[in-house]
């Protein structure tokens, strides 16, 4: 391997005797010297006339080939530029073959620059001069690529290389030993003089480089089934997308990386906003096939709630991606001061998502309980507080809330809260809207036909928990009576 190799400049001169079997003798006593001759201590080639061959190649007679130079000495342990090609000669004078040479950096100017340039001679004795085309080279049981310039210097470091058919790919060759093309996964210091745009980097960064050596920038990356996105000068982003906000847009827009590993997020994920670092977390959904974030009133534009089915369950999310948890009114009632209410979506309007999913607006309940948290809660009786106080509801098979709605023998009032004496006594109360029953509501529409069991204005006795007086005659409540037909109390004569 190249990398323990010396470097070779001294010369070493071959000896008469050793050459014998390789340079045809001398010419004898008094005839015309030719051939190869020893002058000076150094080899020589001399023509018929007795003159030094010079600048050119000449063979010994194992077919070993020479380089007399524009003196006619014989060259060692020299780069030999002849036209447009580039040998090199060993301590022995002969044309190397498949080997690496190193020569000192006499072009150094700088500690960036290398101190040693590599040469890599081919079969033909040519060194690798070919820019933009990686030469494959096996080295052991390993095949690696490597560059090389115009002069057969091996490139390393980070090289932007353009290749024959003009395009440009960022590579990484490990320093001035090595050269070979770094794959995969590499943990490197950003080279500042290549690097595009506005950036804060630290002072190593995660970058990952191809089969075939190019660095994967300005895209997301699939590597061993997991998805990454690197920036323009290909360090791997964590966090959301960048250059995205919540607001440009809908379900697809958003994608987030994990923090940590730079993993494109798939599933729950607890993070600041998409726009703000410094926001509180929150949860997001992220599509399993693709990332992206759910964001359904982003589709939606029109609308500041969506809804996903998960594994099962109703969630719903904003326009930003947050799952929403707590109350929510769709419909215009007010909710302002219940402490159950999620604050930011106390003043939306609309039906809920598209098509044949939609959900009617209403009032929504969304889990805040560990386990079932942002939950759609559904076909049941919600008790947010004490087993009876201000914040019971009942929910229909869609997670909406019945108002203005007699559900099994007890009334919900329009803000959808269960009228209830507020003591352990019978209480008669005025209904402030009419009251109909619940199979009068279709999905949370009310038929056209429906009348109303309770009209607004109607008198009712209620209980503690609820339950409401269907008929009676001379019930006597506080102090008074009443006489009771189909819910509908009035004073007794």
């Amino acid at each position: 391997m190249k990398k323990n190799q010396k470097l070779l400049k001294a010369a070493s001169v071959m000896t008469v005797l050793a050459l014998a079997a390789v340079f045809p003798a001398a010419a004898e006593e008094g005839s015309p010297k030719r051939g190869w001759q020893m002058e000076d201590g150094r080899w020589v080639f001399l023509d018929g006339n007795g003159d030094r061959v010079t600048s050119t190649w000449k063979k010994g007679q194992d077919g070993t080939r020479y380089y007399l130079d524009e003196d006619g000495y014989m060259a060692v342990n020299a780069i030999i530029k002849d036209g447009d090609e580039i040998y090199y000669t060993d301590e022995n004078g002969a044309r190397v073959k498949n080997r690496w040479v190193s020569e000192p950096n006499e072009d150094s100017l700088c500690d960036q620059d290398v101190d040693v340039v590599w040469y890599y001679f081919g079969k033909d004795g040519k060194a690798q001069t070919q820019e933009g085309k990686g030469v494959k080279l096996k080295e052991g049981s390993a095949e690696r690529v490597y560059f090389f310039d115009s002069d057969g210097h091996m490139l390393s470091g980070w090289q932007e290389i353009t290749n024959k058919n003009g395009d440009k790919n960022i590579y990484y060759l490990g320093d001035e030993n090595q050269g070979h093309v770094h794959k995969q996964w590499q943990y490197l210091e950003p080279d500042e003089d290549m690097l595009a745009g506005d950036h804060d980097y630290d002072s190593y960064e995660m970058f990952y480089f191809g089969w075939d050596g190019k660095m994967s920038r300005s895209d997301e990356s699939e590597v061993d089934g997991k998805h990454f996105l690197f920036d323009e000068n290909g360090v791997m982003h964590k966090g959301w997308s960048p250059g995205i906000t919540p607001h440009d847009g809908d379900f697809g827009v958003n994608r987030y990386y994990d923090e940590e590993t730079g993993k494109r997020a798939e599933g729950w994920i607890y993070a600041y906003d998409p726009d703000d670092e410094n926001s509180d977390p929150h949860w997001f959904y992220c599509d399993k096939n693709k990332g992206f974030l759910y964001n359904e009133g982003g589709k939606d534009c029109d609308k500041e709630v969506g809804y996903k089915r998960i594994d099962g369950k109703t969630y719903f999310f904003d326009d930003q991606g947050h799952m929403i948890t707590g109350l929510i009114s769709t419909n215009g009632t007010d909710l302002e001061g219940n402490p159950y209410m999620e604050s930011e979506f106390s003043s939306l309007r609309g039906d809920i998502g598209k098509g044949n999913g939609k959900k009617a607006a209403g009032i929504y309940y969304l889990s805040q309980e560990e386990g079932t948290l942002g939950q759609l809660q559904a076909d049941k009786k919600l008790c947010l507080g004490d087993s009876y106080d201000d914040y019971t509801y009942y929910l229909d098979s869609q997670g909406r809330a019945y108002q203005n709605a007699m559900v099994k023998g007890a009334i919900y009032q329009e803000d959808g809260t269960m009228l209830h004496a507020d003591s352990d006594s019978w209480e008669a109360v005025t209904v402030g809207s009419d009251i109909y029953q619940s199979s009068d509501y279709t999905k949370g529409i009310l038929k056209e036909s429906a009348q109303p069991v309770i009209p607004e204005g109607s008198i009712v006795i209620v209980s503690r928990n609820g339950k409401v007086k269907k008929s009676g005659k001379n019930v006597k409540v506080n102090d008074e009576r009443y006489d009771i037909d189909n819910y509908v109390a009035v004073l007794a004569e």
